[in-house]
């Protein structure tokens, strides 16, 4: 199956665009398409680990390009907020009757690019499927997800 970075499909306005200093440390850059986390102890932005608890949102940019093109040397980050839809890519073929409505999984692949993955339920689901598409052919689907509210950083405490 065809991996593209993930992005925000459609529900913008369930979004909005906030700065942050992105953390500089090994394994922390983004690139386009990487959840983010905030990091409490360091105070700045950075790579979402496996199973984030709390999603901040998603990187549209190179943090290590982009940090170097403000005086601040902060990035611009799209905040998630419940309601906005996401296109990942999955390494499953993915079926209507079996994964339209199910919980599921992130995993970031070798690739560098964040996947459905439907291997992952229950306690490690994230985000909810409620479309499947493609680019005109089984090995370009498109999962279309929402985050699981609690597991959205969206500054309401619930």
């Amino acid at each position: 199956m065809s991996e593209f970075p993930a992005y925000i499909a459609y529900g913008h306005d369930h979004s909005r665009n906030e700065e942050y200093t992105p953390g500089v440390a090994a394994g922390e850059q983004m690139l386009v398409g990487e959840f983010v986390v905030w990091d409490d102890s360091n105070n700045w932005i950075e790579r979402a680990g496996a199973d984030p608890t709390l999603i901040v949102g998603i990187s549209e940019v190179l943090s290590e390009a982009a940090r170097l093109l403000t005086p601040d040397g902060k990035i611009p980050i799209r905040r998630l907020l419940p309601g906005a839809v996401i296109a990942l890519s999955c390494a499953t073929l993915l079926d209507i009757a079996t994964h339209l409505n199910q919980e599921y999984g992130i995993t970031r692949s070798s690739g560098g690019k964040w996947q459905l993955d439907p291997a992952k339920t229950t306690t490690s689901a994230r985000c909810k499927v409620i479309r499947i598409g493609n680019l005109g052919s089984l090995s370009t689907q498109i999962a279309y997800v929402e985050f699981l509210q609690e597991f959205l950083d969206d500054t309401i405490d619930s």
